[in-house]
């Protein structure tokens, strides 16, 4: 069967056509539209689409934010508050479409078929426009309670790493999403991306602004195994990709952390199976 999965970032919008669960045989990418009418114009759009080469294949959305049990989304990188995505798409449709969390989504893919199979306690991080994820414990995705929400997840990117640090765009101040997204590593470099910094440290330059960077994101982590206790952490989003001068950084700044390998003596820091391909496969998921 073949099923259609989009993952819905800061960024970009990212649709693929998964067959047999895990593998994706057609792409769809187009950049990420911060108006609700818009996203459900572009989401029909891409359904549409990608339903002439796939015809009848049901589709599930993997987005950030909250979202109640209608379909409408709260996203901070969106600049969403209550946006109808869900109610409109369904109008353009004539059709639900399951709208998914990402960090569930991506943890969901992971956990099924990736980094994070078998485990009963890991973690799944995606770091991108903002830092995404989610918690596996007892074998079951962690969820909150929020009064009206559909499914209230962890919302990891938003614990707080520096008191009364920088204003976040959810509202609060001081968030690790602040400091150790792809944005905020980009505002560390004046502007450059992601990709232009990580050439430059491979060629030997930058090299204090990328420490500085590394210590930002090991100290959230580090943050998240004293709450968890996780057997596996799983990287993914746009800097997965990096391999070791990212990961195994990381790694390194945890493993000199006084006492971390007594408290936390088995768990892994490992790149996630899917990288960038787990929105789409944990949306195809639900499904």
């Amino acid at each position: 069967m073949m099923k259609i999965g989009i993952d819905v970032g800061g960024t970009t919008l990212k649709l693929g056509v998964v067959e047999n669960n895990k593998e994706i045989i057609y792409r769809d990418t187009r950049p990420s539209i911060h108006d609700p009418k818009g996203m459900a114009q572009c989401l029909y759009e891409m359904i549409v689409d990608a339903r002439k080469k796939y015809p009848g294949a049901p589709a599930a959305i993997s987005i950030a934010g909250l979202i109640d049990a209608e379909g409408n989304v709260d996203a901070n990188q969106l600049n969403f508050w209550h946006a109808p995505v869900g109610p409109m798409l369904f109008e353009k449709l004539g059709e639900r479409v399951m709208i998914e969390n990402d960090g569930i989504s991506a943890l969901l893919a992971e956990y099924r078929a990736g980094a994070l199979k078998g485990c009963e306690s890991g973690l799944m991080l995606t770091f991108g426009t903002g830092i995404g994820g989610g918690a596996i414990l007892d074998g079951k995705p962690l969820r909150g309670f929020r009064a009206g929400a559909q499914r209230a997840n962890a919302e990891l990117g938003h614990i707080i790493t520096h008191v009364d640090g920088e204003s976040c765009s959810c509202g609060q101040t001081g968030c690790w999403e602040s400091y150790a997204s792809c944005t905020a590593l980009s505002k560390m470099a004046g502007g450059l991306t992601p990709k232009e910094i990580l050439d430059k440290v491979r060629q030997g330059e930058m090299t204090e602004l990328w420490d500085r960077y590394i210590h930002e994101v090991s100290q959230g982590i580090l943050a998240l195994c004293s709450v968890f206790y996780p057997q596996v952490v799983a990287i993914g989003g746009g800097l997965s990709n990096a391999g070791d001068i990212f990961i195994g950084r990381v790694q390194e700044e945890l493993d000199h952390v006084p006492n971390f390998r007594v408290h936390h003596p088995d768990t892994k820091i490992v790149s996630a199976h899917f990288l960038n391909d787990a929105g789409i496969l944990g949306a195809a998921a639900l499904i």
